[in-house]
């Protein structure tokens, strides 16, 4: 039985904290560093229970309505495909920007600031994610 650096067994969940630490003390970063920091930014709650579409809430916007609608599809599409909020922003913003053209620009979290002045956006939130897209 293999046992990390902190008295675990690997394959349990390790804090960000612990995560830090352990990064900080290696010389060179392995492949498990990084799939159990991977790991540790997936969303908590499975996609199923996240997202659902009565739940998707429009906080703003000043898109045309297929729009609107079109957003909250890839945002399940995206939900469902991807783990982390990054990846997330990606995806939606490559989808956006092959349908509709333009430079778009996608916020996905939990916890951020912003102040923006767009031409075109939309501001939704999902479960506890909360999702800007705009430009």
């Amino acid at each position: 039985m293999k046992v990390n650096g902190f008295g675990k067994k690997l394959g349990e969940k390790l804090t960000a904290k612990q995560l830090r630490s352990k990064f900080e003390r290696q010389e060179e970063c392995d492949e498990t560093y990084f799939d159990e920091l991977k790991e540790s930014r997936k969303w908590r709650e499975p996609p199923e229970k996240a997202l659902r579409f009565e739940n998707v809430i429009v906080q703003e916007t000043n898109l045309p309505v297929e729009q609107m609608e079109e957003s909250k599809k890839m945002l399940g599409d995206a939900l469902q495909l991807c783990g982390i909020e990054n990846e997330i922003a990606s995806f939606m913003k490559r989808k956006f920007d092959a349908k509709y053209g333009g430079h778009w620009q996608c916020i996905v979290g939990r916890n951020f600031g912003s102040h923006l002045d767009p031409v075109q956006f939309i501001h939704f939130t999902v479960s506890k994610i909360s999702v800007i897209l705009f430009r």
